[in-house]
């Protein structure tokens, strides 16, 4: 990214008008590959919620100065050239096309990340006045819709650091969740990902070792059982986890199953916009933003799928999955 040009201040000459910004932080919860994405695309296409993009993320710390310079679209073309540059014009992630707005966790956002970004007291305060920038730049009247799987298993902290935030928790069968994320590691060392390169320093650093990639798709392959041990262990955690605290949230919080964000994606729109007390400010079929999903398993976790769903039955049978 480009520094500011002369003349029209740096990020510090704008802080002060972010002093009084405040935000509504809404929370969509679960682990990664639950339907956390899918679901934030679904929410944030009603227009009724300030969200986070890749263009936030990358631009951190002169989001006020690009926004009150007027360089804001200077500065999203810019990055839509940089993704052009690296091969990512018109490359879908997640189902979405890769592009400045593109839909990003808040993790990256963090100072100090850590190899497992959830939200601590050291990166607090840098992510407070990360969202206090995001709202700034967006309009003050809506509620911040965020997502960081890595708080999964953190939302009770979430709550003490936030205590007028509300949660939208989202529940998939472990089994689906746990191949979801093998599928998406392999995906992930299979070769360079530009998009990944781009957006984590870590992941650019091991792109730019061949060896090191070569190691890590042999260590997640399908000949050694590590990446199906590890993925099923940190996903039954995160199933007792929730299974013991969502109910903590109490009035804080509403869930929904994937299943039924797939089957009725207007409905469950409609629930937590009533949940929020905010309006649908699109009114669309969110429907058309789902595609349909044949619940095929890697051979290894079918083969393993009476264990996953006996370790995890009282998660399945509590949420109805």
């Amino acid at each position: 990214m480009t520094a500011p040009a002369p003349g029209i201040g740096s990020e510090h000459d704008y802080l002060d008008r972010i002093q009084n910004v405040t935000f509504r932080p809404v929370f969509i919860t679960g682990p990664h590959r639950s339907g956390t994405t899918l679901l934030y695309r679904v929410l944030a296409s009603s227009g009724s919620f300030n969200v986070t993009s890749v263009f936030h993320i990358l631009n951190r710390r002169r989001l006020l100065q690009l926004h009150f310079s007027g360089q804001e679209q200077q500065a999203r073309a810019e990055l839509a050239r940089l993704f052009e540059s690296h091969g990512l014009q018109g490359t879908e992630l997640n189902g979405s096309i890769i592009s400045p707005d593109f839909l990003e966790e808040y993790c990256y956002a963090f100072d100090y990340p850590g190899r497992r970004p959830a939200l601590d007291e050291k990166n607090l305060p840098g992510f407070r006045q990360f969202c206090q920038k995001v709202q700034a730049v967006q309009d003050p009247a809506r509620p911040l819709l965020l997502k960081n799987p890595f708080d999964a298993t953190n939302f009770l902290h979430l709550r003490e650091m936030f205590p007028q935030a509300r949660f939208v928790l989202i529940y998939r069968h472990p089994a689906a969740v746990i191949d979801s994320q093998m599928r998406l590691l392999r995906y992930t060392f299979a070769a360079r990902r530009e998009y990944f390169a781009i957006l984590m320093p870590r992941f650019r650093a091991l792109y730019s070792h061949p060896w090191k990639l070569a190691l890590a798709r042999w260590w997640f392959s399908d000949r050694l059982p590590v990446l199906l041990q590890q993925v099923s262990r940190n996903q039954s955690r995160a199933c007792d986890y929730i299974l013991e605290n969502a109910h903590k949230l109490g009035d804080a919080a509403m869930g929904v199953t994937y299943p039924e964000l797939c089957q009725d994606p207007n409905g469950v729109v409609r629930r937590v916009h009533e949940f929020l007390g905010v309006k649908d400010n699109a009114g669309q079929d969110y429907a058309r933003l789902i595609r349909a999903r044949e619940p095929v398993f890697l051979p290894e976790v079918q083969r393993h799928l009476p264990w996953i769903t006996k370790r995890n039955a009282a998660y399945i049978q509590r949420f109805g999955l």
